[in-house]
């Protein structure tokens, strides 16, 4: 983020809580994972780690993931090209799959025989054209088909020759480490080389959830750290095949904050509270790690501080003992009015908290350009909604 934003002016002109996307970030962050891909791989941003940064990235050379109608109609709404689209979700019904290919996206992902069987379905009863599709392979959870069903499913999609088998789509989680990326990477290369070869497809591709992790923790600049990107990189360079490496955290994270304000400061002799007009219902990107191990945060006086810092639980505003954010934040002389400010909250925390538990506002989402300030949305009660 630069240096010189003034989140105080920003939170007397917007009010808090508030997002804070950076623009310059956003790209650089892109121009920086795209270097580091091999010459065989490109690039799919996973959009459901932050919806907001479609319209930022629309004219990237990259591919975009969507998995569900109501993100297709976002990327349609900020005039994304559907043939950067790969039409993706574990739940699609036979519209889903005909709005996907009428509006010529540039993949649907089968993730049943029943989701090929749609597809066939609307390539009879749909003008035709050249429909690419990737079948999802299961890594052992619901997602995904066995491999006996993405044979039936590639016997079928065969006899249609404007159905284009573009390859195999495999993802089992996030914020894996190199062991694990490295033993998934011989076991889906293993499979696609059998499956070539039983079913004639030589230019069969793997698209990829690499599912890299992402340092909130440790302090170290993970904007300038790309060693596990690095790292499988090289896995792969040599491959045979041609890659789309799907990323959602990894290239949303770094390129947000979260600015919350001090309600309430409070405590005894062993505890020390500082409320926020956040929570959990705005930040939940730690997981299971939530309220354990401390990101970095800034805290912003409105005066100067006069004591030591001192260790202060940070509790949100939801009624609720969950709602705990940090428990141990090093502050000094903390007040009511002070912002805190959380980096590295690109990633989910936008678009995926339990935001109409207990009515509170939906914060603003700001965007920078390291010059002038646009709000994409603005803040909105939640509590029409819950009538």
């Amino acid at each position: 983020m630069p240096a010189k934003i003034n989140y105080t002016a920003l939170s007397a002109q917007y009010g808090t809580p508030f997002y804070l996307i950076d623009k310059n970030t956003v790209k650089n962050r892109v121009a920086q994972i795209q270097a580091r891909l091999p010459k065989n791989a490109k690039l799919c941003y996973a959009i459901k780690a932050n919806a907001f940064l479609v319209s930022l990235l629309k004219d990237e050379d990259i591919l975009f993931e969507v998995c569900s109608p109501g993100e297709l109609s976002i990327c349609e709404k900020v005039g994304l090209e559907p043939a950067k689209i790969v039409f993706s979700g574990v739940v699609k019904s036979l519209e889903d799959v005909k709005r996907a290919y009428n509006l010529g996206v540039h993949t649907i992902t089968l993730e049943s025989v029943a989701h090929c069987d749609y597809l066939l379905e609307v390539a009879k009863t749909e003008p035709e054209h050249e429909q690419q599709v990737i079948l999802r392979l299961t890594g052992g959870n619901q997602f995904g088909m066995s491999e006996q069903d993405v044979d039936l499913c590639l016997n079928k999609l065969k006899a249609t020759p404007s159905v284009k088998i573009r390859g195999i789509h495999f993802f089992t989680g996030t914020q894996k480490k190199a062991k694990t990326i490295a033993e998934e990477i011989t076991f889906i290369e293993s499979y696609c080389e059998r499956i070539a070869a039983e079913h004639n497809l030589p230019s069969l591709e793997i698209e990829y959830g690499a599912g890299l992790p992402y340092d909130y923790f440790s302090g170290k600049s993970e904007k300038d750290n790309y060693a596990a990107l690095d790292e499988f990189s090289r896995l792969i360079e040599h491959s045979r095949f041609t890659y789309v490496i799907e990323l959602g955290r990894y290239v949303a994270s770094p390129c947000a904050e979260y600015v919350t304000k001090i309600m309430d400061v409070k405590g005894d002799d062993k505890n020390h509270y500082c409320l926020i007009d956040g929570g959990i219902n705005h930040i939940n990107y730690y997981g299971q790690m939530m309220g354990m191990i401390n990101p970095h945060v800034e805290h912003i006086p409105q005066l100067s501080a006069f004591s030591n810092a001192e260790n202060y639980t940070i509790a949100g505003s939801l009624c609720t003992t969950a709602d705990i954010v940090l428990r141990k934040l090093p502050l000094a002389s903390p007040a009511i009015g002070d912002l805190l400010v959380f980096v590295d909250i690109g990633a989910y925390s936008i678009t995926e908290g339990i935001y109409l538990f207990l009515s509170h506002p939906l914060p603003a989402v700001l965007c920078t350009d390291g010059e002038t300030i646009q709000q994409l949305r603005q803040a909105e009660e939640t509590f029409v909604l819950n009538i």
